[in-house]
């Protein structure tokens, strides 16, 4: 309600339930800031690599545990775990991701996260309840393992899949100490960053720079004593711009979460 309030009244705090008249001028300031568009591009462009890539690496290491035949798996099993108590603390894997060259790259942000145990654990869960009898018959079929993983446990897996995605596609979105690390250009800044330098380091330049360029509106809201009560509205309608991808996708993945919390809470 705050960003679709009139500026002046925003200055006197005078800020109720629902606004005493509706004001849409923050979100012009908003849609037409071309700074918020590129750090939105590089939200979905950094979460969807970071999905994609932790869906697949952590979907296939999870399913050669659930084969019988495989030999070490304990040894495998045991190494996924370790992560969990142990760290490598924050400075080495800085170092790390400098001597591979991906500082200033998506990539810094992808390929760190991409292995999660939690992730795994889940997926071998849900492998595992599959009959086995079913890859047996595609096995007599002469199907390869990669072809009965394809064809036959994942579909008949799509919800974990689903669930696991909104997990990496929420953590990504959020990711806000990885990108402070690993980038240092401007322009590969996510939507996380950008919100940070909005409402903490107080930099609103949209509303600084319209206010000043002429505008006989804008600067009849500063005279009024609006200029404070617009920065204000500008701060509260990104942060609800910047939550809407993720209310769009919730509702139609809601339904799966109980699954998902079952399989997490019995982890085979």
């Amino acid at each position: 309600m705050t960003s679709l309030s009139e500026p002046v009244w925003l200055s006197k705090n005078v800020v109720k339930l629902f606004p005493l008249k509706i004001d849409i001028t923050a979100y012009k300031f908003i849609f037409g800031d071309s700074k918020l568009w590129q750090a939105y591009g590089n939200s979905v462009l950094y979460a969807a690599l970071s999905t994609i890539v932790s869906v697949a690496v952590c979907s296939m290491y999870a399913y050669p545990l659930t084969i019988p035949e495989i030999r070490g798996k304990k040894f495998w099993n045991t190494l996924i775990l370790i992560p969990m108590f142990f760290s490598g603390g924050m400075i080495p894997l800085y170092i790390q991701v400098a001597n591979l060259g991906l500082l200033n790259t998506a990539w810094a942000l992808v390929l760190p996260s991409a292995v999660s145990t939690y992730y795994i654990i889940l997926f071998r869960t849900q492998f595992k309840s599959i009959p086995m009898e079913l890859r047996e018959s595609a096995r007599i079929d002469g199907a390869s393992e990669f072809r009965i993983f394809w064809n036959l446990v994942l579909p008949l897996s799509k919800v974990i899949f689903m669930i696991i995605a909104l997990y990496c596609i929420v953590g990504s979105w959020n990711s806000f100490t990885p990108p402070l690390l690993y980038l240092n250009d401007d322009t590969k800044m996510p939507l996380s960053i950008y919100l940070r330098n909005l409402v903490v380091t107080n930099t609103t330049d949209t509303a600084e720079l319209s206010l000043s360029a002429g505008n006989t509106y804008y600067q009849q809201i500063a005279a009024q004593g609006g200029g404070i009560g617009m920065r204000i509205a500008i701060k509260m309608g990104t942060i609800v711009v910047s939550v809407i991808p993720i209310m769009m996708i919730y509702p139609f993945i809601q339904k799966h979460f109980v699954k998902g919390i079952l399989l997490g809470s019995v982890k085979g």
